[in-house]
């Protein structure tokens, strides 16, 4: 069982003294820490490089400067430039945003590695589309990284790379985003937690959730970006999470393997090694993914969510340093993320 964060109570005392400004889903919370801990860690060279390129977003000013603050100056505003773009795919997937069209792309959000229970054949898996691009985040990842490298790559289309790269670096270490239940009652896959529903909060009918919401919300829900910068130090402060401590892992290098990480994390502590029980719910897919038969949603056990929350936060911190190690590995090759200031 995975220990409780000390500095948790100290961060969450010192957040009631902050104002706070414009809500933010966790979903963004969850990316926002993810880039400031690798801002932390980029050189020096590579702040200056991803700055500039950032300029050349086509709505750097209206998505990427979106509710900056206005005290913000120099460097503030490269990091909230930074903070944002790990958000922008999100930002994209609104119908409301003009390059919705052309740049939102919902398959590289994840991967659907299956965990099949009790007996439960998969079914084949569909086979992408040829010259469509990518299929998954593992495929996305090399992509906009090879986009990165490609000195033919328009400067406009750099900038969208930099974006999807920090934020796939974020959803690759979120262990729903790799896992995908077949079972008996999941017969056709239950879409990474989103159709497997659980009392968040029991005896409490009105904190049913789907599981994958759930673990989205484990870093935490908070509401301002002054919030998300406190969990953020406190996270990197953590002596376990030090990058002495993930040297093992900071080596993996390939993708492949950070959504095997993911796959195994989920297994063991979303699902509880399949003994999890599940409600389910109609899918919007149609009948044909819908689940064999729905369930009422029964509360989640005793420890669960302090447990997630444990490796939701390692997830994080691992997915900020290894953007980093990612960036300065491409803009500023020499030295090591660790010689960052």
């Amino acid at each position: 069982m995975r220990k409780q964060i000390p500095w948790l109570a100290a961060v969450l005392l010192t957040m009631i003294l902050l104002p706070a400004s414009r809500a933010l889903a966790w979903i963004e919370a969850g990316h926002r820490e993810t880039a400031l801990i690798a801002w932390e860690d980029l050189t020096p060279a590579t702040r200056a490089k991803v700055t500039e390129i950032l300029k050349q977003h086509p709505r750097y000013q209206k998505d990427l400067l979106d509710h900056l603050p206005a005290n913000y100056a120099g460097d503030d505003i490269s990091k909230f430039a930074f903070t944002a773009a790990a958000i922008w795919p999100d930002t994209v997937r609104s119908f409301n945003n003009p390059m919705h069209a052309t740049h939102n792309h919902p398959a590289w959000h994840y991967i659907d590695i299956p965990y099949a229970i009790d007996g439960q054949p998969v079914p084949p898996a569909r086979e992408g589309a040829a010259g469509k691009g990518p299929s998954n985040i593992v495929e996305a990842l090399a992509k906009n990284v090879a986009d990165l490298k490609d000195p033919a790559a328009s400067p406009a289309d750099q900038a969208v790379a930099i974006c999807w790269v920090a934020h796939l670096c974020g959803d690759i270490h979120q262990p729903l985003h790799a896992c995908t239940l077949y079972s008996p009652q999941f017969p056709t896959g239950d879409r990474g937690g989103n159709s497997f529903m659980v009392m968040r909060d029991p005896p409490y009918a009105d904190s049913v959730k789907n599981l994958h919401f759930v673990w989205d919300s484990m870093p935490g829900e908070f509401k301002s970006v002054e919030y998300d910068a406190i969990f953020a130090r406190g996270l990197r402060s953590d002596p376990k999470f030090s990058r002495e401590k993930l040297k093992d892992a900071l080596a993996v290098k390939d993708f492949a393997a950070w959504a095997n990480e993911s796959h195994a994390l989920a297994i063991q502590y979303a699902y509880l090694n399949g003994k999890l029980a599940g409600g389910t719910k109609p899918s919007r897919d149609g009948p044909a993914t819908r689940p064999a038969k729905e369930a009422a949603a029964p509360g989640l056990p005793p420890d669960y969510i302090r447990n997630g929350e444990a490796v939701a936060a390692e997830r994080v911190v691992l997915g900020g340093y290894r953007l980093a190690d990612l960036l300065n590995s491409i803009y500023d090759p020499k030295p090591t993320a660790s010689s960052a200031k």
